[in-house]
């Protein structure tokens, strides 16, 4: 390959680079602005402005911008939304994809940013400034439905009536469980009072509430009753905990759970799997683990093989794994205590 050819290659992924920086500001400015949403039926630039009462000339170039990022489709003087921007907006998941795009706009590129002075050793900030968690627990949604297909696949899930839920958040799982199994009941634990307060009112909203109680509280050192769960779920808090506290936290999970009770931890894992290459996840967890790296109250995703080997030392019986994604990106644990 001639020297001129090997630049002009190297040059055209590093100008998609920064297509690909500039397609998440698009798309957000799109949907946030309603220009998508207008864009269902063919507007020239004047007409999409004037109907939205925005700046013309800034109209026109995101426009063109847009459309060289494929996601407006032009026709004379006309645009219209783009296939896959369409996708986006009538997608079941859409509440969770547009939480997403602010997820990364606001959240992922502050830290990232800040990534060269975090790595001389200046100092990491904490998660959970205003919004972030609102906008991490909207953005999981995504993956909900998946998830609790999977969950069903985890050994007693299906038959489980006692269930505990720790670092429930904002509630989602443990309404979700009780709306589907009738006749299960259960706690969460949540450490932040006002999101334990907000879990409640969704339990209220999807009218559990008699069989579902929410406790504020740190659930390593809160009152429970031993052994009293069929099911334990510890959904996308994982990373909450450090490596070196994680096996105190199983050997407490295990505490509270009957005889052959389940623990099922839901998280994603470093993925180098063909499906996860192919999907995008495998990229996608790499970046998310470094975002969680960037927060001193943080931790990186855990290893699958430590995972297990952390489980059977807390004294757990049998661990398994159920994909919650193809090619395993996120995933179920579970373990299952003595009987």
């Amino acid at each position: 390959m001639s020297p001129g050819l090997h630049d002009l290659l190297h040059f055209r992924q590093f100008s998609a680079t920064l297509g690909a920086f500039a397609r998440v500001h698009l798309l957000r400015t799109g949907v946030r602005l309603g220009l998508f949403e207008t864009l269902r039926r063919p507007h020239t630039s004047t007409e999409l402005a004037g109907r939205l009462g925005l700046a013309q000339d800034l109209v026109a170039a995101w426009l063109r911008a847009a459309e060289s990022q494929g996601l407006v489709d032009r026709s004379g003087e006309a645009y219209t939304v783009g296939a896959s921007v369409r996708w986006l907006l009538d997608s079941p998941d859409a509440a969770a994809l547009h939480a997403m795009l602010d997820q990364a706009v606001l959240s992922w590129h502050p830290r990232f940013e800040s990534l060269p002075a975090l790595m001389k050793g200046a100092e990491r900030p904490l998660h959970g400034a205003a919004g972030e968690a609102a906008r991490a627990a909207a953005a999981s949604r995504l993956i909900e439905g998946r998830a609790f297909d999977a969950l069903t696949r985890v050994p007693q899930a299906k038959i489980a009536r006692r269930v505990l839920d720790v670092g429930c958040g904002y509630g989602t799982y443990l309404a979700g469980f009780l709306t589907r199994y009738r006749d299960a009941h259960g706690l969460g634990v949540e450490l932040d009072a006002e999101v334990a307060e907000e879990a409640r009112r969704l339990l209220r909203e999807a009218e559990v509430s008699r069989r579902g109680e929410v406790r504020a509280g740190d659930f390593m050192t809160m009152d429970l009753p031993q052994g009293s769960f069929d099911l334990a779920m510890l959904n996308n808090n994982i990373y909450y905990f450090p490596p070196t506290q994680r096996p105190a936290l199983f050997r407490r999970v295990l505490a509270k759970l009957a005889p052959g009770g389940v623990l099922a931890i839901q998280t994603p894992v470093p993925s180098t799997a063909l499906a996860s290459r192919l999907l995008g996840a495998a990229s996608g967890g790499a970046v998310f683990d470094l975002f969680l790296r960037t927060h001193r109250n943080l931790h990186g995703l855990p290893d699958a093989s430590s995972l297990h080997a952390t489980l059977r030392e807390a004294g757990f019986v049998e661990t398994g794994e159920v994909s919650i994604v193809p090619g395993g990106a996120a995933r179920y644990f579970w373990a299952r205590a003595p009987s």
